[in-house]
């Protein structure tokens, strides 16, 4: 919701430096529209990047930094585990690790003492050891010392999460209702330029409950319009029958899928017709 509310702030001319550490919004918003608005939107923008992006295209400086096993540090698990990370292959040309970057940026805009206080990988760790909240075991020794990783956990993530009234209108029975999720493997940069992770990347069908192929008119496979308030689109259509009825489930960022065009995030759902072409 932040990502999204920072991109309609820039669609309003609202933001004059938009920086992307690297983000890629006409990429990783699922509403493409209003990603392609705040690129627009924003005054200057500054990317930091690994690889050239759709994003970086419209960037107006670009930094490039060093990929993950270009930098040594740590890293954080979905499950919150900190756990060291070495540097394994020298960083291709001038790209540089991003706290580097960061550094530099603080002792350019007048912060000096910051970037004497940061001059390496262990102050970095130290540093955050010592500032953020659920961070205080993971010390350079404190990950150094577990094989396991240091279990981060910051402070109220155990408790409940308190439900939120959301308002969704009733939808057409001809209607289908987006669920868009995504996979480990997509289209992201790093997948995408990676001769061994790029193939994991699923395919961009469309999937339904086996029943309602049948009510579409369609067979297993078969391409279909997808039509919603924005406009429509052209996807291949799948069978799956872990997928309840009456629900179109897309995996979003992937190769073919243009259904982010048609996709308003600040909608509370979104309703789709299905059609045969």
């Amino acid at each position: 919701d932040g990502a999204l509310a920072v991109l309609a702030d820039a669609a309003e001319g609202r933001v004059d430096c938009l920086v992307l550490l690297g983000a890629d919004p006409l990429a990783d918003c699922p509403d493409a529209d209003l990603a392609r608005r705040g690129l627009a939107g924003a005054r200057s923008i500054i990317a930091v990047d690994t690889f050239r992006t759709g994003s970086t295209e419209q960037a107006d400086v670009v930094l490039a930094a060093a990929a993950f096993g270009e930098k040594a540090g740590t890293t954080t698990n979905l499950e919150g585990r900190v756990s060291g990370v070495a540097r394994k292959v020298t960083p291709a040309g001038t790209s540089r690790p991003d706290w580097m970057i960061a550094v530099e940026l603080a002792d350019l805009l007048g912060h000096q003492d910051v970037a004497a206080e940061l001059s390496s990988v262990d102050a970095v760790t130290t540093a955050i050891a010592a500032t953020v909240p659920g961070y205080a075991a993971a010390t350079v020794l404190g990950v150094a010392a577990d094989r396991d990783g240091v279990l981060a956990v910051p402070p109220g993530s155990g408790a409940p999460l308190e439900a939120g009234n959301v308002t969704v209108a009733d939808r057409n029975r001809y209607d289908y209702r987006v669920v868009m999720s995504r996979r480990l493997y997509d289209r992201a940069a790093g997948t995408a330029m990676s001769p061994s992770l790029a193939p994991l990347a699923p395919s961009s069908a469309a999937r339904v409950n086996p029943l309602d192929l049948d009510r579409i008119g369609v067979a297993d496979g078969a391409e279909v319009q997808v039509i919603g308030t924005r406009g429509a689109v052209v996807l291949p259509l799948a069978a799956d029958s872990a997928v309840p009825r009456g629900t179109l489930a897309v995996t979003f960022n992937v190769a073919g899928s243009a259904l982010a065009d048609i996709i308003d995030a600040t909608a509370p759902a979104t309703d789709v017709r299905v059609e045969r072409l």
